[in-house]
């Protein structure tokens, strides 16, 4: 395995979440910086506690791009490792990475893949397993997958058996395929679903109470309106036994998990539109459900003017009750940004009360893919950042962990990455300017370029408008004070 060079930053504080007890926390980031694209996929925990997962790389071209997979492995204290997956002849992508807890303990790698110079639109599906060693115990490939190699979604779940599940929707909600694997990756039973009875796989877990398995997708089953996300029970020969609909309003991208007192957590993107106003509203959400898929409490979060997904791949996890991270991207334009755009975490207790909100980045387009919970009581966040209308397309991969408080270091200043608990937005902007911070007794100030104060307003709400239609264009400065504690200050500009 070859060791990473990277610049990490470190922290060491007294842990101070609730239910561990005392232990040391670190907080670190890195870049990748190759001159490849990079593209974090899929994370999860170790046995150990480190964290493991899934990065796409690509050297930029004029064409397609063909993406090479690596497995990286990250421990608590920052310290890395990779490994490039290939074969001759051949080029495939392992998109998920799943823990496996039977033995050999070790992990499950799915994707997909072709022959070199055969077409790539009719891939196999491959499955790899590993032990904690990261050495290959088998690898199968399956040919009952036979669409597209870009844009199929799919998960695997371990069984309670030792058997292995895994469904996928290769093409846009057409076809819905569901396999049975032997802890050797001998194919027990497969089931193919089309029409109202399939939809895009978005996960696969056991239901709450542990009775059957749930796969959860979008469009399955749909019923006209503003439910478009779908809960379907399986049996042992994967036939669909029942279905659920999620809220409405709630939509993808989402993950989803059991957690403990025979609930589900999801966390997704709350979507809903006005037709007589013609206002969209775009925010991330997460939910507690009951084993009828009823909710027992909700959250929406972000500003619902400005758009803003969870995380894309995992946006949400927890490692003990009580601590749950729930993430996503704010201002997402998708592949490239015109605009600078935030990673937004949020840190939740048992009820999904906020016990912290954090906006990290703004100085150029970051898009969240995962947010896995540390054994630590911390988050790693992992996804990817470029700069503001990128002259090629060529993304640099993120890892950022950070500390139970929401901290990276002890002093700020020393990061590269901005966090803060409030942001200032659009900027540039024009009429008016928005401020959002979950702090309370805050004021913002906002100064010409001699110093002179112009304008003073309490934060109030989660979200505050200021009218800046009086004001001339040019540059201002800001600042935020939390009673007297400045929390940020910048520079605004007003076209």
């Amino acid at each position: 395995m070859k060791q990473i060079s990277s610049r990490v930053i470190f922290l060491v504080v007294l842990l101070i979440c609730s239910g561990i007890g005392k232990a040391q926390e670190i907080g670190f980031e890195f870049y990748l910086e190759t001159d490849c694209d990079e593209q974090p996929v899929d994370f999860t925990r170790s046995a150990d506690g480190n964290f493991v997962g899934l990065v796409h790389k690509a050297p930029p071209t004029g064409g397609a791009y063909i993406y090479s997979s690596y497995l990286y492995s990250i421990g608590l204290d920052g310290d890395t490792m990779s490994i490039k997956f290939s074969k001759e002849d051949t080029i495939f992508r392992f998109n998920d990475i799943d823990r496996l807890s039977t033995n050999p303990t070790g992990f499950l790698l799915s994707g997909r893949g072709y022959k070199t110079g055969e077409s790539p639109n009719h891939p196999f599906t491959i499955f790899r397993r590993i032990n904690d060693d990261f050495e290959t115990l088998w690898e199968k490939t399956y040919l009952f997958n036979n669409y597209f190699f870009g844009s199929a979604k799919s998960h695997a779940l371990e069984l309670i058996s030792g058997d292995l599940m895994f469904a996928c929707s290769p093409l846009d909600a057409n076809d819905m395929f569901i396999l049975r694997l032997s802890g050797q990756g001998d194919s027990l039973d497969y089931m193919a679903y089309s029409g109202d009875d399939a939809g895009d796989v978005y996960g696969l877990t056991y239901s709450p109470d542990s009775t059957s398995v749930w796969l959860h997708t979008q469009w399955a089953h749909y019923a006209s309106g503003d439910t478009t996300c779908t809960v379907i029970s399986l049996n042992e020969a994967l036939e669909q036994t029942d279905y659920y609909y999620y809220p409405i309003h709630f939509t993808t991208p989402y993950s989803s998990l059991c957690y403990p007192g025979n609930r589900l957590l999801s966390g997704g993107t709350y979507f809903s539109y006005n037709p007589n106003t013609n206002v969209q509203s775009d925010m991330i959400s997460a939910y507690l459900l009951d084993t009828l898929v009823n909710e027992t409490h909700e959250v929406l979060l972000t500003d619902p003017d400005t758009l803003s997904r969870t995380g894309e791949i995992q946006g949400i996890d927890y490692y003990y009750p009580g601590c749950i991270y729930l993430g996503g991207t704010h201002n997402t334009q998708w592949q490239t940004g015109n605009q600078p755009s935030w990673i937004y975490i949020t840190k939740l207790n048992d009820t999904l009360g906020v016990e912290y909100e954090k906006y990290l980045g703004g100085d150029y387009y970051y898009w969240l893919f995962t947010v896995t919970a540390a054994t630590d009581g911390g988050v790693l966040l992992t996804g990817f950042r470029q700069d503001i209308s990128p002259a090629i397309f060529e993304r640099d991969g993120f890892f950022i962990k950070l500390d139970s408080t929401g901290c990276l270091t002890q002093n700020q200043e020393n990061t590269t990455i901005t966090i803060s608990d409030a942001i200032v937005y659009p900027n540039p902007g024009n009429e008016f300017v928005k401020i959002r911070t979950a702090l309370k007794d805050c004021i913002f100030y906002l100064y010409d370029e001699s110093g002179n104060q112009i304008l003073k307003k309490p934060l109030e709400a989660s979200i505050t408008t200021v009218n800046t239609n009086m004001l001339i264009s040019g540059s201002y400065f800001y600042s935020i004070l939390n009673n007297t504690t400045k929390i940020t200050s910048g520079s605004w500009i007003k076209n």
